[in-house]
């Protein structure tokens, strides 16, 4: 190739005053033009949203026996129902056992103080047994047994102030029926000689042993312990000859595991209040055997007793 300089030809080259024979045709691209005027802010990263306060969970307020109720009937002592279909109501029991031998007996509006059912006798088991807007309330005696116990009953709306033992499910092998608790609040306290005694608490909100299937909906348990006498579990259903629990939307603090389970079952919205543990917030038993919601978290409690959730609930054992 020839290129043309000012002096003549040379080939292959460019020499000499190739920029001037060119003269203007040739523009050389200088410095990228920097507009003028304020430099645009860099966007500031958006904060953390703030986790939303969960709906709120049955209550020391909203269970039990109504503001204001007063019993039409006032008992001491111990008191057996004989007939199917029994209804109790506005009734006040302190210091005793409310023996439930027939079928299908409601207990409404029943405050017992100090006191508790047992629905089982022999090798009967009496089904149908329902509970409903009643309190158990531990007052000058720390009875030392479940509040409630075998099988084949339903408590709604009910409370549980102080026991150091709640709901027992059991006698399968009695044929006691399912048993259901919903929209109830549950607070089992030690006993008051557990310290100084040096007793082996052994204290839970909800206990299976040989038990029917369990289900529990809406409700708040909470073991609250001290120092030197911790309970077992604000929930536990071991592999005990328990048959299976369904879990939905319930809210549990307190124990050396708060929620244990040792059967097949279904775990949806459990909530578990944060550091309320000992060792773990969890144990299952198995948790190929139990189907794990996606809403089970662990959650904060704040002083206006509202809840937020802090991180996911995995399924785990010990």
């Amino acid at each position: 190739m020839l290129v043309a300089v000012a002096g003549g030809f040379v080939g292959g080259l460019v020499v000499g005053g190739l920029l001037g024979w060119f003269g203007a045709g040739i523009q050389i691209p200088g410095p990228p033009v920097v507009p003028s005027g304020p430099a645009t802010p860099a966007a500031s990263p958006e904060p953390a949203p703030t986790p939303s306060v969960l709906d709120p969970f049955p209550t020391a307020d909203t269970t039990g026996v109504p503001d204001g109720w007063h019993p039409a009937e006032e008992l001491t002592g111990d008191l057996t129902v004989w007939d199917d279909g029994a209804v109790l109501e506005d009734l006040r029991l302190t210091g005793g056992t409310l023996y439930v031998r027939a079928a299908n007996v409601t207990l409404r509006r029943v405050e017992l103080v100090d006191a508790r059912v047992v629905n089982d006798y022999g090798r009967d088991c009496f089904n149908g047994l329902r509970i409903e807007d009643s309190s158990f309330v531990r007052a000058d005696t720390d009875l030392g047994m479940p509040v409630i116990q075998a099988g084949g009953y339903t408590l709604a709306r009910v409370k549980m102030d102080g026991p150091s033992e709640g709901a027992r499910v059991g006698e399968l092998a009695l044929g006691c029926g399912p048993v259901l608790i919903e929209d109830s609040w549950l607070r089992i306290a030690p006993p008051e000689r557990c310290v100084a005694d040096e007793v082996d608490w052994h204290g839970d909100g909800v206990q299976g042993y040989e038990g029917p299937e369990l289900t529990v909906r809406n409700t708040a348990i909470s073991l609250e312990q001290v120092d030197g006498c911790p309970g077992t579990a604000a929930f536990f259903y071991p592999d005990q000859g328990n048959s299976r629990a369904v879990v939905d939307r319930v809210l549990l603090s307190g124990g050396g595991y708060v929620f244990r389970l040792g059967t097949p079952g279904t775990v949806d919205g459990l909530k578990i209040v944060d550091d309320s543990w000992e060792y773990a917030p969890v144990d299952v038993l198995d948790c190929r055997r139990v189907e794990w919601g996606a809403d089970n978290e662990i959650v904060a409690r704040a002083q206006d007793g509202s809840l937020r959730a802090v991180e996911p609930l995995e399924c785990a054992g010990a």
